[in-house]
This record gives C-alpha cells, sequence and structure tokens, in this order.
C-alpha cells in the first residue's frame, strides 16, 4: 500500500461523477455569490493582521524591505503581533494591490473567492471516506459554518491556507495514488515540496503537512526515499529564501510557551471548540448537545481508518496542528479552521460504523436525521449571514476623519500610540504601536519609555476607556487634546521629542 493512501469507501481513485461535479460546482457557487452579497465594505474592528499584509504587499510591488513597515513593535505587546507577517498571503495581494491600490472591497473578494474554492479539495478528500452525498453534506456544512461565516468577511491569511492546505493534501494523496512517487521520485518530491511550502509561506502551521506527509512515507516504507528527500530539500529551500527575502518565523518565538498546565488547559479548550461544527447565532443549546455525541462517532471515525488503513497523513497531520495549538500562547476556534472539516469526516466516519451495528429498517431514517442535525447550525447562519457582517473600523466617517486630521497635524516621523496601530500605520504612515492592555499605572509607565508623539483614544474601545483614559484625562496639561470626533480623541504629548529612529530598549 501506497503511503498515506485512505482506502475509501467508495473507490478513493475514481474521478468525479458528471452529477456530483456538477453539483460539486453548484453548491461552490452558491456558496462565493451569498459571501458576495452579505460582503460589508470595512472590516471588523479588531482584526488588525490584515492591515501588515497589504503593507508588506505594497513594499514586494514597490521593491522595499518587506519589513519596512510604519508598525512599531514594542516588547511590552509582543504577543499583540510579531514585526513582520508571512509572505503568502502578501504575495497573492501583490497584483491587486497595483491594480486597485488601497481596496479592501477587492482584497474581500479574492478572499471569499480563495475561501468558496477551498472547498473542492474537501470535497475531494472527504470522498476518499464517504458517500458523494455525504462528501456534499459535509462541503455545506463548511462553507456555511460559523467559522466560515466569520472568516469570509475578514482580510487574512485562513482563506488562503485552507485552500492550499487541502489542495496540496490532494496533491499529495494523488501522487501516492497513482504510485508516482516510485516511478518518478525526485520530480514529484520537488512538486509536493513546492506545494507544501505554498502552504507554510502563508501560515506557519504548514509546517504540520511537511512533517505529516514526511512522517508517514517513512512510518509506511520504513525507510527514507528520494521521494522524501526531494521533498524536503525543496521545502526546506523555499524557506530559506523566503527568510532570506520576506519574513523570518523567528518572529513568533515570544507567542510559544511552553508549560504542561498551559498544555493542558489548550487542550481542552480546543475540545471544547470542536462544538462549533455546529454554532450558530441563535442556539448555543444545539452547539452543547450535538458536540459530546459528535466527539465520540469523531473517536470511532478515527479508530476504525486507523484499523482499517493504518496511520495515515491525515491523522497525523491532525495531532501536529493540535500539538502546536497548544503551545501558542491564545486560543481561538478559528485555529481550527483547518482541522474542522476533517473533524466532520470523522464525524460521519463514525456514524457509519455504528450503522453497521442498527437493524437495516431503521437506517434511512438514522441517516436522514443525522443530515438534518449536521445542516441545522448551516441553515440558520445562512438565514442571519447578513445580519452577522458588520462595517466597522475603516468603514467609519469617525476614522477617516481621524486619519486626515493625523496626516494634517504630524510629521512624517511622529510616533503614534493607538489600539489598532497597523490599520493606523497603514492609511496614514505614521509609526503606530499598541500599548500594554493593563493598569493605568504600567501604561504610564509605558509611555514614559517609548515617548509617543501622539495618542489616540479610542471611545468605543474598552480597554482604552479602562486603561488609557484615565492617564490621559488625568493630566489634561501633558496630552494636550488637538482633536475629537464622536469615536476619537487625538492627543499630542506635550514636550516629547520627535521619532527618528527605532524605540528606546525596554526598562528591566
Amino acid at each position: 500500500m501506497n503511503p498515506s493512501t485512505v482506502p475509501p469507501r467508495p473507490p478513493a481513485t475514481a474521478p468525479l461523477g458528471l452529477n456530483s461535479g456538477i453539483a460539486l460546482a453548484v453548491v461552490v457557487a452558491v456558496v462565493f455569490c451569498v459571501y458576495l452579497a452579505v460582503m460589508t465594505n470595512g472590516v471588523p474592528a479588531q482584526a488588525t493582521d490584515w492591515a501588515m499584509y497589504v503593507m508588506h504587499a505594497r513594499n514586494i510591488l514597490h521593491g522595499r524591505p518587506y519589513a519596512e513597515t510604519p508598525y512599531v513593535y514594542q516588547p511590552e505587546t509582543a504577543l499583540e503581533g510579531p514585526r513582520t507577517y508571512p509572505s503568502g498571503f502578501a504575495l497573492m495581494l501583490v497584483p491587486f494591490y497595483a491594480a486597485f491600490g488601497l481596496n479592501v472591497r477587492i482584497y474581500k473578494i479574492v478572499v471569499d473567492a480563495t475561501l468558496a474554492l477551498s472547498l473542492w479539495p474537501i470535497y475531494i478528500i472527504s470522498r476518499r471516506f464517504l458517500s458523494p452525498l455525504s462528501a456534499l453534506l459535509i462541503v455545506i456544512a463548511t462553507g456555511f459554518g460559523w467559522e466560515y461565516v466569520l472568516v469570509q468577511n475578514e482580510l487574512g491569511s485562513d482563506s488562503l491556507y485552507q485552500f492550499l492546505s487541502f489542495a496540496s493534501i490532494v496533491f499529495a494523496l494523488w501522487i501516492y495514488d497513482r504510485g508516482k512517487d516510485v516511478t518518478q521520485g525526485w520530480l514529484w518530491g520537488v512538486l509536493v515540496g513546492l506545494a507544501l511550502a505554498a502552504a507554510y509561506l502563508t501560515r506557519p502551521i504548514g509546517i504540520a503537512l511537511v512533517l505529516a506527509v514526511a512522517i508517514a512515507d517513512v512510518v509506511r516504507r520504513r525507510r527514507i526515499r528520494a521521494f522524501t528527500i526531494a521533498l524536503l530539500a525543496t521545502f526546506l529551500m523555499v524557506v530559506l529564501l523566503n527568510n532570506a527575502a520576506f519574513h523570518k518565523d523567528s518572529a513568533y518565538n515570544d507567542e510559544f510557551i511552553f508549560s504542561p498546565r498551559l498544555i493542558a488547559s489548550h487542550a481542552v479548550t480546543y475540545l471544547g471548540y470542536l462544538s462549533h461544527v455546529f454554532a450558530n447565532p441563535l442556539s448555543n443549546s444545539l452547539r452543547h448537545l450535538l458536540w459530546a455525541p459528535s466527539v465520540l462517532l469523531a473517536v470511532a471515525g478515527i479508530w476504525s481508518s486507523v484499523r482499517r488503513n493504518g496511520l495515515t497523513l491525515v491523522e497525523i497531520y491532525c495531532a501536529i496542528v493540535m500539538g502546536v495549538l497548544c503551545v501558542y500562547w491564545l486560543p481561538n476556534t478559528r485555529y481550527l479552521l483547518p482541522l474542522l472539516p476533517i473533524y466532520l469526516v470523522y464525524v460521519l466516519i463514525g456514524a457509519e460504523v455504528v450503522l453497521e451495528r442498527i437493524p437495516q429498517r431503521y437506517r434511512l431514517g438514522l441517516r436522514w436525521a443525522g443530515a438534518a442535525a449536521l445542516l441545522v447550525a448551516p441553515a440558520i447562519n445562512l438565514a442571519r449571514i447578513g445580519s452577522i457582517n458588520q462595517d466597522s473600523l475603516i468603514a467609519t466617517p469617525a476614522f477617516d476623519q481621524l486619519c486626515q486630521q493625523i496626516g494634517a497635524r504630524t510629521g512624517a516621523h511622529d510616533y503614534v500610540l493607538f489600539w489598532n496601530p497597523r490599520v493606523l500605520a497603514l492609511y496614514t504612515g505614521r509609526p503606530s504601536s499598541p500599548y500594554p492592555p493593563a493598569g493605568p499605572p504600567r501604561v504610564q509607565r509605558f509611555m514614559d519609555r517609548v515617548q509617543p508623539n501622539y495618542i489616540v483614544l479610542d471611545k468605543d474601545w474598552e480597554e482604552d476607556r479602562k486603561y488609557l483614559a484615565p492617564v490621559i484625562d488625568s493630566q489634561p496639561e501633558r496630552y494636550r487634546t488637538i482633536f475629537e470626533n464622536a469615536q476619537f480623541k487625538l492627543s499630542e504629548v506635550m514636550g516629547a521629542p520627535n521619532r527618528h529612529s527605532d524605540p528606546p530598549a525596554p526598562i528591566p
């Protein structure tokens, strides 16, 4: 047996039939059209990473150093984001920035198209295990699942990674199915290495794909083959070139915490997050009610698959991703996006295992009941998707006024403190960083150290009201208000020097 293949029920190597291919194309097209119909002009206020990607894309386009952005990295706020972001999504944005400039709506169309297209390889992977109808159910449940609905109106690398990660898995399995890893190991190893590198450059968690393919190959063959050597060599070459020209993955070093207590806590948290395949804006009860049965079915599905086929790259990939997430500093349901469709596959495999032990006359009714349970949440999400997406920070006149005032009142090197520094840096070109979300005394010490020239207070942001406002409001002679509208207050720091260099070292 070739490494990492998953002999399905039905045949793995069978191409998409005409009817199932048309059905899949229709579902993907409908998902994309719904995404476009409910798209807003803004980006959720909490989202800040996208601005870094756009600034990196602008640097690539104009031949400037990749890391040369107005975002000012501060050690006290390291967990808010690294100095640079991975290059994959930024590279995808380059042609669109060149053609349309800073156009958030265009970027979101690209994101939605990529997210909808990710359903194609998800279907193919599901089809290796399940019937065409079951695979389509997973596609629908994923495309209108809570996490996809949230991501589709944002700008970020999740959509591109969803497509590239699943497409690279499909590509690797296609090579195994046809024995090309044996007959032309060097050539196809290089091609798979390039595909896996593309996913990794988009999100560093893509390292799990490379390790999964390599480990599965060695486990099955009991030796390191030319295919694996070519794959790893190609991947490492691309990563080294990326580190030299663009993003260094060491930028994330500060965001990993190796603590047994934290690892255990995160493992439990992510186990609970699996319930988000049933999440919807109307009923948390449904999510909690279906969580435990789905986990048990998934365990049965994994057990059945491993017994039939041995340990494959799919299980290895899921295990590595979960391991990495458990040492990352902050849990987030969004990080499970690459695993949720696979989780649903194992749930349905487990359901088939259970049905085999139930009398034949009950199976059809139970299948319909299971399909209904799986589709309730996506149906609710589809009905309410228009109310979930809201315009926010960059779509508001108040933010536009703030940027205009900063552009008119500040110098090119003036350092501006703001809770959302990446977006402010993108729209104003001014050096900007956040402050540590801690008590006013610590915020004051931070400001004394970095010596910003201007401070933006967002009246709608809870942390600003809690931590920043007491510092500014208590010292009006030091923090002089020069502009204010309904949402923002721009204060000048009296006596602060102009900023022409890196921030001073943090106080021990």
